[in-house]
């Protein structure tokens, strides 16, 4: 059994408070393969706040937030053990959360329940109400076995001998209903089994063993409730698995509480035991053949497609999603496409070395062959999880569906993400291009919440479920929004929303519609006033102006930001040596009044 992996190659003799590092290092190191996240539905693990013994996760299996927390360390004459609880903070919706305790419930409708979760450790007696079971760690003392086990109860029934009142009447628990009725076993199993399969791949081996107990029904204590609440006895289940020498780990499994922990042979192992991931992510090539895995080794990165109009939010989504991903190590590299020479939006962008700008023009018109370039470019220089192809805000998605399944070979499309500007929602009947935006979205953020009335918001939303009404709607204010709420990474499970039928008159394109983009450039700092000016003059056709620009008054370059009326103008923050530009979008360009600007050397348009 080689250890190496997850403990250091030149240590001494392995102390039991070394042991509850030996899973965290083996999750850390089976994690590096993107197959094993897949299978186990692995989604991230994080210390808990304070740097004490704990850490959260999360799994595929649940929506909540597993919590592990170190109870005890021993030195035991046949080797190192500790114990760890586990518990589990469900999601301030989830359906099981009628199935636990009072006190669970009411700390989940807390402000700031899912931050504190981050400190669950410090929580007191109030953890009680979260906990499913607890894993035993051993290590034989000269290290040729480890043993891992869990014991969680099939359900924790606690009954309320009085009930529990409504203060306008009426019972909220009747007296003699349960007022906890917890499967525990049945949350805890998924991140036992995350744990035996992390253990597999880094020892390079599967189990020699599996043994169940089941203990005697006992009542188990509820501390503070005693005398208005009764615990119903119920049977601890003991799973425990086994690596290296067999002896040696049957040896171990004698010491688990309940004593005689049977191993049981394949044929008499329960379905979900016998067909458990951990017996085959020791070689993950030969389950890389199996046809109920093969798809979690399909190695292509997954394709979004983002859309939306001129001044949506698209830059501002998509540097959370970056920031998303980066917390996770995973990569995600960006095509970028915008109308005019020079892009802005790939200079706003964090981590941009990533990022791929197709040439001028509209990558849903008259670049749609570049797109696999594109694509093969970024596959040769990174290896990433994720690819976003930002398309200009006047392109039509449905224009690239037919291009998009000629690469299934390259990439796994998996949605058009539409934002829709809450703000300037006349864009919807305006033009075509809008519309069919929302139309070939399978998933719609209506983003600047926050600039309009209630009413407004309702309206628009009505609007688009005219035009859509299968892709789900998310309201944002400053596009932000978890990405991995919208998007999953495993290739097993169906994208969200549904791919887009494409209506017959789709096709039609920004130029159809006299959309065109106007590039301005000049030889020296422009006066603010001046340039505040302009924008604040500019005609109602010019949808767009963004452009980087140096101002006689700053000391550093200014990003221009300018959407339907309102306009910003920030700091960039890093070097910029270009010369300064704006460029303007709409219909009608050139009668922006950029050119009038004082340094103003050239005016190029691009269809």
């Amino acid at each position: 059994m080689n250890l190496s992996s997850i403990l250091p190659p030149s240590r001494g003799t392995v102390s039991a408070a070394s042991l509850p590092g030996m899973i965290v290092n083996s999750l850390l190191v089976a994690c590096q393969e993107r197959p094993f996240k897949r299978l186990t539905g692995w989604r991230g693990m994080a210390p808990c706040i304070g740097g004490g013994r704990a850490w959260t996760c999360k799994l595929d299996a649940r929506p909540g937030v597993y919590g592990v927390a170190t109870a005890d360390v021993t030195a035991t004459p046949s080797g190192p053990q500790a114990t760890l609880n586990l518990y589990y903070f469900p999601a301030q919706d989830e359906e099981i959360l009628e199935s636990m305790a009072l006190v669970a419930s009411y700390i989940a409708a807390q402000p700031g329940y899912d931050d504190g979760v981050r400190a669950f450790e410090n929580w007191g007696d109030a953890l009680c109400a979260f906990r499913i079971g607890v894993v035993t760690l051993m290590l034989k003392d000269d290290e040729s076995a480890l043993l891992l086990a869990l014991s969680a109860s099939e359900r924790r029934r606690v009954i309320s001998e009085n009930g529990v009142p409504l203060p306008d009447g009426g019972w909220l628990i009747a007296p003699g209903e349960a007022e906890e009725d917890l499967p525990e076993r049945q949350l805890a199993l998924p991140l036992f089994t995350a744990m035996g399969a992390a253990l597999s791949l880094s020892l390079g081996e599967a189990p020699c063993r599996y043994g169940r107990t089941t203990t005697a029904p006992q009542s188990p204590s509820i501390p503070g409730r005693e005398g208005h609440f009764r615990a119903v006895a119920s049977s601890t289940l003991i799973d425990s698995l086994g690596w290296g020498d067999r002896p040696s780990s049957e040896a171990l499994a004698v010491l688990l509480p309940g004593g005689d922990n049977t191993a049981l042979a394949e044929a008499d192992q329960p379905e979900d035991i016998r067909t458990a991931l951990w017996w085959r992510t020791h070689d993950l090539a030969a389950l890389a053949t199996q046809g109920e895995h093969a798809a979690a080794f399909d190695m292509r990165p997954r394709l979004i497609v983002l859309s939306g109009f001129l001044g949506a939010g698209k830059t501002t989504f998509l540097n959370q999603l970056l920031e998303y991903h980066a917390a996770r190590d995973e990569m995600v590299a960006i095509i970028q496409n915008e109308i005019g020479e020079t892009g802005v939006d790939g200079k706003l962008l964090q981590g941009d070395d990533s990022i791929v700008e197709l040439d001028e023009g509209c990558v849903c018109c008259t670049l749609a062959g570049s797109l696999a370039r594109g694509i093969e470019r970024l596959m040769a220089s990174y290896s990433p999880e994720t690819i976003v192809l930002e398309a200009t805000g006047l392109a039509n998605p449905f224009n690239l569906l037919d291009e998009i399944g000629q690469l299934r070979h390259l990439v796994r499309f998996d949605s058009v993400t539409t934002l829709v500007d809450a703000a300037n929602a006349a864009v919807l009947d305006d033009t075509d291009i809008a519309r069919n935006q929302v139309r070939a979205a399978d998933i719609i953020l209506v983003n600047k919440c926050d600039l309009v009335s209630a009413d407004a918001l309702g309206a628009l939303k009505q609007r688009i479920r005219e035009l859509n009404s299968r892709a789900p709607l998310v309201e944002t204010t400053h596009a932000q929004m978890n990405p991995g709420l919208l998007y999953n990474d495993d290739p097993t499970q169906t994208a969200p929303g549904l791919m887009p039928s494409v209506p017959e008159h789709s096709h039609g394109s920004h130029a159809d519609e006299g959309f065109s983009a106007a590039r301005f450039t000049y030889d020296a700092p422009l006066p603010r006033a001046a340039l505040t000016q302009a924008l604040s003059a500019c005609p109602a056709d010019i949808f767009r102006i963004k452009g980087i620009v140096r101002c006689s008054d700053a000391q550093e370059p200014l990003v221009v930001q300018y959407v339907a009326g309102r306009y910003d103008i920030t700091p960039l923050g890093d070097g910029f040596d270009d010369t300064s530009f704006l460029v303007a979008i709409g219909r009608n360009p050139q009668a922006s009044g950029l050119d009038c600007l004082p340094g103003a050397i050239r005016q190029d348009t691009a269809q």
